[in-house]
Order: structure tokens, then C-alpha cells, then sequence
């Protein structure tokens, strides 16, 4: 329904590639590109697969959204050329490159101002308001208390691996900075959120200043008192736990762990 405000029937006979405002066409109907799904989000609007997608940053280059069954596949690559795109009446391929291709059929209003938003107005007469912060993805739980998002990894990995898979999906070890931080993953367990008694989370021993940190350079300890955690050595890395709230662990035993987007 929102394709069709959008196109006339002539230009969708035409144009069975479509673009706004790039030298690279960013828009194919009936295409899609099979090779680099990452993840499938179920029962969503093709609006909401953009912002899905934009929401996830380098992780996301491109969707395949599939209008029949309201699906919409993550990809983490592109094609070189829209020619190397695979036949398929049910779906359309959307890539990021242009944030034009990805609301052309959202209008400005008094909402985007009251939210802060950026009201771009395109050649073609229409408009849309661009967000000025990322949103939190459907697939990952949020506080908006804390304006924390994370979501759960419960394959388990070694530190340096769990790092590494959450930056593979624009993301990244979670960093609990506060009591509440740690008390809000208390209370998702206890809610049934989580599964998991203890989780890897981005703090580690910096032998450096010798100091605990978390992955974004802040001090563990200062703003949570360290005697309420289990941390009795100074070396390794730092997992959420259940009943001891923080604790050390070795960095290559293996743990289920939490991913954090950064929203900021």
C-alpha cells in the first residue's frame, strides 16, 4: 500500500529498478540478494525494515523486503552491480546508500520537529523527517529509563570472540556503568527476559592503568562500589552475575554474553 502512493503503474512497468537522489540505482522491485542474510525480522511494514536496517549501521547495508509475508532479511553485504540480483516476484531490494531511498514517502509534520528530527525535503516534491538518534531494534530488548538497548547472545564464546560477534552486528560488549545498569539486567532475569545466570559484559583489566575499564575507556569501579561485586584478583575480564552483580573471569572460558547497541 505504501509503495503504490509512491509509484504510478506506468513507472513501475518502467522502472524496475528505481533511485533517488544517488548515481547508483538503490531500489529493485521483484529482486532480492540471497547471499548475505545475517537476520529475518517477522511481521514488520517496509518502512520499518529502513529503519531496522539504518538502526544496525555498518551491519546493515541493505534489505530484502518480502511483501507477502511482511519479512524483512538483514544483509550485510551488497552486490557490486544490481545486474548480480536474483529473480523473485515477492520481494524488493532496498539498499542504505541512500537515505532518500529509504522514506520517500514520509511527510513532514510538527512531529519531527517536537522529536528533534531533520526535515529533508526532496526533488521530487515529497519529504521526510530523519530521526537524529538510532532506535533501539525490535529484536532487542530497552530501558527507556536508561536508554539502554542490548540484546541477549546465548551461544556461548570466549571474550575476545563475544567482542567480536557484537561489533559484527553494529553493536558491542555491553558496558553496565551504574548500579541501575546492573540491577535493570537483575530485573529482566527475574522478569524472564534473560535465561542465563551470568553473562559476559565489555569490562576488563587494563594492566596498563592498572585499572578496571570498560571497553569504552570509563572506570568500572568508582561509580559501582567494588566490594558489593566479586572481583577478588585484578586481571581477566567481567561478567554480570546473578547474585554477585560483577565478577571476574578468566577470558578465555566461554560464557553466553550481552550485546549493547549505542544509541547516542
Amino acid at each position: 500500500m505504501i509503495n503504490d502512493r509512491i509509484f504510478t503503474s506506468y513507472e513501475r512497468r518502467s522502472q524496475p529498478y528505481v533511485s533517488f537522489g544517488s548515481s547508483r540505482k538503490t531500489f529493485a522491485r521483484t529482486k532480492f540478494w540471497p547471499w548475505s542474510v545475517s537476520e529475518t525480522l517477522s511481521i514488520i511494514g517496509r518502512k520499518q525494515c529502513t529503519r531496522e536496517c539504518q538502526a544496525r549501521g555498518s551491519a546493515c547495508l541493505a534489505v530484502n523486503y518480502q511483501t507477502n509475508n511482511l519479512q524483512c532479511e538483514v544483509l550485510q553485504s551488497v552486490p557490486s552491480n544490481l545486474t548480480e540480483l536474483s529473480d523473485n516476484f515477492e520481494y524488493e531490494y532496498i539498499e542504505m546508500a541512500s537515505q532518500t531511498s529509504v522514506f520517500p514517502s514520509a511527510v513532514c509534520d510538527s512531529t519531527c520537529d517536537s522529536t528533534e528530527g531533520h526535515c529533508i525535503k526532496l526533488s521530487t516534491g515529497l519529504s521526510y523527517c530523519r530521526s537524529p538518534k538510532i532506535r533501539c531494534p525490535i529484536n532487542y530488548r530497552y530501558s527507556p529509563a536508561l536508554d539502554f538497548c542490548y540484546i541477549e547472545i546465548s551461544t556461548s564464546a570466549d571474550f575476545q570472540t563475544a567482542k567480536s560477534h557484537c561489533e559484527s552486528i553494529g553493536a558491542r560488549l555491553a558496558v553496565l556503568p551504574t548500579m541501575e545498569h546492573i540491577n535493570y539486567i537483575k530485573s529482566e532475569r527475574t522478569n524472564g527476559f534473560l535465561g542465563g545466570l551470568r553473562y559476559m559484559v565489555g569490562g576488563e583489566w587494563d594492566p596498563v592503568s592498572r585499572a578496571w575499564k570498560w571497553i569504552d575507556g570509563s572506570l568500572i569501579f568508582g561509580p559501582i562500589d567494588r566490594t558489593l561485586c566479586r572481583v577478588n584478583t585484578d586481571g581477566g575480564v567481567i561478567a554480570w552475575e546473578n547474585k554477585y552483580l560483577l565478577m571476574d573471569i578468566d577470558p578465555t572460558v566461554t560464557n553466553k554474553f550481552l550485546c549493547e547497541k549505542v544509541l547516542g
